[in-house]
């Protein structure tokens, strides 16, 4: 048989225990009461001012008055006698009552919220460097297993954040130090040289001011990564022209490597976005493409309205991606090649940027890539409100074919 949901929550059980606990208190109450005002008989009988023991009458008892006494004062005082005895029984049944209603639902409520106890307990062991531990409640479908379990999930999600701190704390860690290192290294080794040359001592600067401006975009990223977690305010931003501010900016990087950039869309197709983070999203995926997409290939940004949604893509005619290495592009300093990213002067968080960006607007990103194919990356941000404008289509092309 398949009960309503309510009946398994917490207040339907508090609901009929305590009623139940209420019902049997009653009966008990009653029934003491009865029982005392049968077994309390006195043997003697006070009435106006004589003493008088009662006789048995058939199934009852009475109770012979003189003739001084009137019938209507001997129901009175017998009343009386009867009401106070009443009276005090009925105060002992109430005192009764209290203190069994007292420990019946002490042990009811502990019964009931020791999940909660369970939590405290559990919350009182986690730390920064504790967060292994679980309620693991095994018990009715519940509030109170809902709030056991939803507890167990929060300290899931904070281990999986403390963990991913640690590590982006090495990893960044490890980036600061290998261009500290390098200027380290070649000062030492000048300074070891006395009779070092003007010449070497210019390529010792060449070597600092190139590592420095790697250090400054290494910061300049993780600060933005830093800015991307935070609430951004967003507005409609036409995402093709943002595509064409960066296909300018880029156009000389893409005449040096041969690579023919093209930009087409729907011009009066708006996204609810931040225009400078966006912009930063689209000038890393078309730098990115422009880089690693090889070299005398093309590089294509597409702007459409898919619904509720405004997709942008960039792709390449590049190598491609192996399936196993596309589902880490995302990750914080992760490199397909590291050796060739260093050269171009990656910092591996170009794609986390833009993940985090896209997220922070509410959008999303992925990618697609086909080996010796090339790779697409989309970009799904909600549109703004649609405009009475007609649709207009939009195309620049820069570079080389």
């Amino acid at each position: 048989m398949h009960l309503p949901p309510f009946t398994r929550t917490v207040r339907f059980r508090l609901t009929i225990w305590y009623s139940s606990l209420l019902l049997v208190f009653g009966v008990a109450f009653v029934v003491a009461l009865n029982l005392a005002a049968r077994l309390d008989r006195p043997e003697v009988y006070t009435v106006a001012g004589y003493e008088y023991q009662p006789i048995p009458v058939g199934g009852g008892r009475a109770v012979l008055a003189p003739s001084a006494v009137s019938l209507e004062e001997v129901e009175d005082s017998l009343y009386s006698q009867n009401l106070d005895r009443l009276k005090v029984w009925s105060l002992f049944a109430v005192v009764g009552l209290a203190i069994a209603s007292g420990v019946g639902g002490s042990a009811l409520s502990w019964m009931m919220l020791q999940p909660v106890a369970d939590i405290t307990r559990v919350a009182s062991r986690i730390g920064a460097t504790n967060l292994h531990q679980s309620i693991n409640h095994e018990g009715a479908d519940d509030e109170m297993k809902a709030l056991a379990d939803t507890f167990d999930s929060m300290i899931g999600r904070l281990e999986q954040s403390f963990e991913q701190q640690r590590q982006f704390v090495q990893d960044a860690s490890h980036e600061l130090r290998t261009p500290l290192a390098a200027i380290r290294t070649n000062i030492e080794v000048t300074e070891m040289d006395p009779d070092v040359s003007v010449e070497e001592y210019r390529s010792l600067l060449e070597t600092v001011k190139t590592q420095t401006a790697r250090l400054t975009r290494l910061s300049e990223d993780l600060l933005l990564l830093t800015t991307a977690e935070r609430q951004v305010e967003l507005e409609p931003v036409s995402p093709l022209a943002l595509a064409r501010e960066v296909a300018r900016e880029l156009a000389p990087l893409a005449a040096m490597r041969d690579v023919r950039l093209s930009i087409d869309g729907d011009a009066t197709v708006e996204a609810m976005a931040s225009g400078d983070l966006l912009y930063r999203c689209v000038f890393n995926l078309v730098d990115n493409a422009i880089k690693y997409g090889g070299e005398h290939g093309s590089v294509t940004v597409r702007v459409a309205r898919e619904g509720g949604d405004v997709s942008l893509r960039v792709s390449d005619t590049g190598p491609g991606i192996e399936p196993a290495l596309l589902e880490h592009v995302f990750e914080r300093f992760y490199r397909i090649d590291r050796g060739r990213s260093r050269r171009e002067g990656g910092t591996g968080l170009g794609l986390s940027i833009v993940r985090e960006i896209v997220r922070s607007m509410h959008g999303d990103v992925r990618a697609e890539s086909v080996p010796g194919q090339g790779s697409t990356f989309e970009i799904t941000l909600p549109a703004a409100p649609a405009d009475a404008q007609p649709a207009a289509a939009e195309r620049l092309v820069l570079g080389h074919a």
